[in-house]
């Protein structure tokens, strides 16, 4: 049964005020009427209060109940397929409402946007629905859950609303006793790029109308997954022993903040593993959307294969990567003082001499054998932009002036 206001809403939208919108009540913790064969989790529904009146009320059976066996906390929802007057009823749930008639068939679930006891907000664009579930199916028989976000009036099955669908989620079991709980997840896939306004989601015991007597599914802990993409500023980074590399990572993320929360840019190992993620810039935000100061520390060690993710404290925001290459050069004294750096950018090398007043300056590229592969003369205290074409790897750069000779190393990404 819906609750217009309720505890577990409120003590929900506290526990989550450094995450992203969530389904209310999705761990199935409160419920209401128990002990009556209304017995429903508060803002989720059942075929006992559908739509259809007292009539079809009454003559529906109960379908849905309170569980101890929970995966956390103290309670899920188990829905059976049971007997009817009429064949089996599928054990169902809903956050919306139930239409119900006396033909199964004209069955389906809905959002009732006039009428809060029959709706759940959702404005953000989730990329996933997760949740742990069990069942016992008889031949042939699975359970189920769908999930759309949608704008306006919504329903499923869809009976002239798809237009108002902005995403959809869908997800079959299969057709075997499961004892333990177990975790599924299920993509959104968007149809269009509207922002939505309410979420519907339905679980079942079984197979829609086919469903057998005597299976029955208990469901738990479900949640929104929402992706960050990271995107740096730059693809290589040139550290030297003290100096570090500064760049800007911006993030999007469907989920929008609930209250300003810290979005935390890391830098993994040089094999992209981040077990013990390097923490290069944090931003403080309630927006979707940002750019996060960085920088790669001072000693970096060279390597192709570093990432970079955005991370938040909420375990519903899933990081995504992308890839940096990483250059630890070899500073060289000038003849005054001041250092040289050498490194590739856009497909071009760059012998970086602003800060080195060296005499008549010339380079040598050499690969890692020590074949000489391409020479030239550099300007002193210049950016100098050399147009190589190499192939992707590690090679050796000699600078050569009127002082002496220094060799470098640097990577072509």
């Amino acid at each position: 049964m819906k609750l217009i206001v309720t505890l577990s809403a409120t003590v929900g939208l506290a526990l989550s005020a450094l995450a992203q919108p969530q389904i209310i009540n999705a761990s199935f913790e409160t419920w209401t009427s128990l002990g009556t064969g209304t017995e429903e989790p508060e803002e989720w529904s059942s075929i006992k209060t559908s739509d259809g009146g007292n009539f079809i009320n009454n003559f529906a059976p109960q379908v849905c109940w309170q569980s101890a066996d929970a995966h956390t906390g103290s309670y899920s929802v188990n829905v059976r397929t049971v007997q009817s007057a009429i064949g089996a009823a599928n054990g169902i749930v809903t956050c919306g409402r139930v239409h119900a008639e006396l033909n199964p068939a004209n069955g389906l679930v809905f959002t009732e946007p006039s009428d809060a006891q029959w709706y759940q907000v959702m404005t953000s664009r989730p990329d996933s629905l997760v949740c742990w579930y069990k069942t016992t199916v008889m031949t042939g028989d699975y359970p189920t859950v769908d999930a759309i976000v949608h704008t306006g009036a919504g329903s499923m099955p869809e009976n002239g609303t798809i237009g108002n669908w902005t995403g959809a989620a869908s997800w079959d079991g299969a057709s075997v006793t499961v004892g333990t709980w177990t975790r599924f997840s299920v993509p959104f896939n968007y149809f269009n790029g509207n922002a939505p306004e309410y979420v519907l989601v339905v679980m079942t015991s079984g197979d829609s109308l086919i469903s057998q007597i005597g299976t029955q599914s208990w469901y738990d802990d479900m949640a929104l997954i929402y992706n960050v993409s990271p995107v740096p500023s730059a693809t290589f980074a040139t550290v030297t022993a003290g100096l570090g590399f500064p760049l800007t990572v911006d993030f999007s993320t469907g989920g929008v903040p609930i209250a300003a929360t810290d979005f935390v840019a890391e830098l993994s190992d040089a094999n992209g593993d981040f077990s013990n993620p390097v923490v290069i810039g944090t931003l403080n935000t309630a927006a979707n959307t940002g750019s996060i100061a960085c920088e790669i520390p001072a000693g970096t060690p060279s390597g192709l294969g570093y990432k970079i993710r955005v991370t938040n404290v909420s375990p519903y925001y899933a990081p995504l990567e992308a890839g940096i290459v990483i250059d630890l050069s070899t500073a060289v004294a000038g003849a005054s003082v001041g250092e040289a750096h050498v490194f590739f950018a856009n497909g071009d090398m760059v012998v970086d001499l602003r800060n080195a007043q060296l005499n008549n300056p010339r380079y040598e590229l050499m690969d890692m054998r020590g074949s000489v592969l391409r020479t030239g003369s550099l300007n002193s205290n210049s950016w100098n932009t050399l147009q190589v074409s190499v192939a992707s790897g590690v090679y050796m750069v000699r600078l050569l002036h009127a002082d002496g000779t220094t060799t470098m190393r640097t990577v072509r990404p």
